[in-house]
């Protein structure tokens, strides 16, 4: 299991910049109320975990290379997440384990629907400094996704790849409530493309409908906006001359929900892994779309994700169902 090989100078790797943490897993019958107890189902589970950290195994898993910048406490919960990493093929040569902090970790609440309530325990993730991204943790990169990133480093991080000619993904989840608006506008104009949800986009831009908060985003600068749709699939929405937005549409796939921790980050996994492969748009958002319904299907998050035969399989199995579509508006 795992990429193919040690990401070296062939251009096919994907650095990673963002935050691992252990989740502690918990299944209840119901999500409580405010002040209500309520009791947990079996036992709980122990899961590598963290957006970002996710991501680069999920990319991996499925036979690209990638490479994971972040850092962990020198603890056992960090020595498990380097394990895990190495396990699936990660380069893990800049995951730093710093001695003073203690590993980041998460409480997860899992209900019967998969809806979950996360439980962040805080803890040593994130590069501190623009110093500790160094120039050689591009080397061979044709992309560069950042996750959850302190502002200046994740400028730093899209400037060098940039200059290098690397892809930039970013997927700013829940930034804006930490970095501000103005640092999170910058970063997106960095970036090629942009990832969110359906929830975050909404948050960003107070446009209720995806399409209309995209095009708002492109009016800004933002060269493409990438939006996950739950059962409405995904989209992507891309800047064009003479303000024409090219949209790019894959129709989620039926499958039966057990747990939807992992949905969002084996989207972007399938979609990244299929851009450095060089996959039209639209294949990248049904291969995407493929990788959250598998995931979806699993419980936890890391050991969610699908593998490369996984994925064909699945894929092979549907036949024409997700097949996208495509089509230009003005904004």
């Amino acid at each position: 299991m795992g990429g193919k090989g040690r990401c070296g100078g062939s251009g096919t790797c994907v650095v990673c910049l963002g935050a691992c943490a252990m989740d502690l897993i918990i299944r209840v019958p119901r999500l409580p109320e405010a002040d209500e107890m309520v009791f947990a189902e079996g036992e709980p589970g122990l899961f590598p975990g963290g957006s970002t950290a996710n991501i680069a195994a999920g990319i991996a898993r499925i036979g690209v290379a990638s490479r994971f910048v972040g850092k962990v406490g020198d603890d056992p919960n960090g020595r498990a997440l380097r394990e895990a990493f190495e396990k699936d093929g990660v380069d893990v040569r800049w995951l730093v384990a710093d001695s003073a902090g203690r590993t980041a970790q998460t409480v997860i609440a899992v209900d019967p629907s998969g809806s979950r309530v996360i439980y962040s325990l805080g803890g040593t993730a994130l590069l501190e400094s623009v110093e500790e991204f160094t120039g050689d943790i591009l080397d061979g990169a044709a992309a560069l996704y950042v996750g959850e990133a302190f502002p200046d480093v994740a400028r730093r991080a899209m400037q060098q790849a940039r200059s290098v000619g690397a892809q930039v993904v970013y997927g700013p989840g829940g930034a804006a409530s930490w970095i501000g608006m103005e640092n999170l506008a910058e970063l997106m104009r960095l970036a090629d493309f942009v990832l969110m949800s359906r929830a975050e986009l909404r948050a960003i831009t107070e446009c209720d409908e995806p399409d209309a908060g995209a095009r708002l985003l492109l009016e800004r600068g933002v060269p493409s906006v990438v939006a996950t749709l739950g059962e409405q699939g995904a989209a992507c929405f891309s800047r064009r001359p003479e303000h024409v937005a090219d949209i790019a549409w894959a129709p989620s796939f039926n499958v039966d929900v057990v747990d939807t921790t992992g949905a969002g980050d084996a989207f972007a996994s399938g979609f990244i892994s299929s851009l450095v492969e060089g996959r039209p748009t639209a294949e990248c958002l049904r291969r995407g779309n493929a990788c959250a319904a598998m995931a979806i299907g699993r419980v936890g998050a890391r050991e969610a994700l699908p593998t490369s035969e996984e994925l064909e399989m699945f894929l092979a199995a549907r036949g024409g169902a997700g097949l996208p579509e495509k089509d230009g508006v003005e904004v």
